[in-house]
């Protein structure tokens, strides 16, 4: 068993042997694609911009066309790699910057490079090290875990992580160093599965042969043997009983209703991350981790905070999440609300999967006994959830069995149909109701509607009441039986 404290000259040499061809990821032929393709890269796959840069350099080829670029032209170009509105913000204030003090060109000097929009210290590394060969070494979510896990630093934050590799080895090798570390976190030093009976730092990794706890996973690794195998990918096991101490422990909840509930079951410190809409209760968009949104969430960032459970909802998370989960080795669980009755069965279901039983049960049978009882066919009631166009949420819906439980008979096209303005006339909706999300339904909507069909009932109502399945369903029922 070797040193706990790697020697950075053996080290380095290693990582030369294992990774001849480490080089820079995004594709680019000029320090203007190279810069541009950065930006792009938060919170987003190299493999991802490296599909999206070839149709916007087509384009906008250099900083004088996107400095004359409209917003939407440049955002129709880049929206599959994320926060599309704020990135084409970036690269049009870019291109303008570049114009007006730099003559077109990408500057080298750090502060200057720095001082552009949508520029960091990171992006400003990465440009330095890779387009002017100037040496710098940006600490991205690779190097940090393998920096840390590798003893070389102990710091919590990239910057401090990259200032300490900066001091462990020498500046003409911080450019290379980047980008060995970067295929060792990807190839090897997996976030959630760190691959050690295949790493040729084994023995110089104190995390790998048990020396201390992973600063990644919070847990100490198994000694790894040449004979250790890598555990497949997976779907989450059906729900059996699950004793506590066996119970997901880090959490990514990609529904927001879901992120509420565990946090009223108490369990908000093993939520390890959310999407940006998981907002409730307020404070916990400061400590959980954002990680993109319901239908495109980051899989890279969820990869990197190594849950041991993602939790989806099959209407809200397409299917091709759960597949590149699985392809990850990421356990997941996806629950199906389509009626105020599977909110039953999937709180009893959660309680057991994450060793909490009592609460889900709790939960269900109180939910439960509020449905007993017969419903008479009540008003035709249109719930709409988008407008231009419009949309609604049919009887096959969870919003339509909520108003069904509630004394209204739902009406419409099963699932979530765009209506016509000739349709909207043909349902003749006795109750029009107008939820405040997922669209911003508000007083004004509902004055228009109630002109246009004078004898009808519109209401507007709480979204979250409404839509917010097994955190606020007592809730929900409360409001639809209240308008009868």
């Amino acid at each position: 068993m070797r040193s706990s404290k790697p020697q950075p000259r053996e080290l380095q040499a290693r990582l030369r042997t294992a990774y001849p061809d480490a080089r820079c990821a995004l594709d680019h032929r000029d320090p203007f694609q190279l810069v541009v393709a950065t930006i792009l890269s938060a919170q987003c796959t190299d493999a991802r911009v490296n599909l999206t840069t070839p149709a916007l350099f087509a384009r906008f080829p250099d900083a004088a066309s996107l400095a004359e670029a409209r917003q939407e032209d440049v955002e129709a170009l880049i929206k599959s790699t994320g926060f599309f509105r704020n990135k084409a913000k970036n690269l049009i204030g870019l291109g303008q910057a570049l114009m007006a003090r730099h003559g077109g060109q990408v500057p080298s000097a750090p502060a200057a490079l720095g001082a552009l929009p949508g520029v960091g210290q990171k992006t400003a590394n990465v440009v330095l090290a890779n387009a002017f060969g100037v040496p710098a070494l940006a600490v991205d979510t690779h190097i940090f875990r393998v920096a840390r896990r590798l003893g070389l630093s102990k710091a919590t934050t990239p910057e401090k992580v990259e200032a300490d590799l900066c001091r462990l080895f020498p500046r003409e090798d911080w450019i290379e160093l980047h980008h060995q570390l970067i295929f060792h976190g990807r190839r090897i030093c997996d976030a959630r599965r760190p691959d050690c009976a295949a790493c040729p730092l084994l023995d110089l990794c104190p995390t790998g042969l048990g020396q201390m706890k992973d600063p990644h996973l919070g847990v100490r690794l198994a000694l790894a043997s040449p004979q250790a195998s890598v555990p497949r990918p997976r779907a989450a096991a059906p729900a059996t009983q699950v004793p506590t101490d066996d119970a997901p422990q880090r959490i990514v909840s990609l529904v927001p209703s879901v992120t509420e509930l565990l946090v009223q079951w108490g369990l908000a410190a093993r939520l390890a991350g959310r999407t940006r809409y998981c907002i409730e209760p307020k404070w916990i968009r400061n400590t959980v981790p954002a990680v993109g949104g319901t239908k495109n969430p980051d899989l890279d960032r969820i990869r990197d905070l190594a849950p041991d459970l993602v939790i989806l909802e099959r209407d809200e998370n397409p299917k091709e999440v759960a597949d590149a989960l699985t392809a990850l080795g990421l356990p997941w669980l996806a629950l199906e609300i389509r009626t105020v009755k599977d909110c039953v069965a999937a709180l009893r279901e959660l309680g057991i999967r994450l060793g909490v039983p009592e609460a889900g049960e709790a939960r269900a049978t109180a939910l439960e006994a509020s449905l007993k009882g017969r419903r008479r066919k009540g008003p035709r009631a249109l719930v709409l959830i988008w407008k231009e166009p419009w949309m609604s949420a049919g009887p096959d819906t969870y919003l339509g069995d909520l108003l069904r439980q509630g004394g209204f008979t739902p009406i419409g096209p099963d699932r979530y149909p765009v209506l016509s303005e000739t349709d909207l006339e043909v349902l003749a909706p006795e109750v029009i109701l107008l939820p405040t999300e997922p669209y911003r339904f508000n007083r004004r909507h509902q004055a228009e509607l109630q002109r246009r069909f004078p004898h009808a009932a519109v209401h507007l109502m709480d979204g979250q009441a409404l839509t917010w399945y097994l955190s606020r369903t007592e809730a929900g029922l409360d409001l639809v039986r209240g308008f009868r």
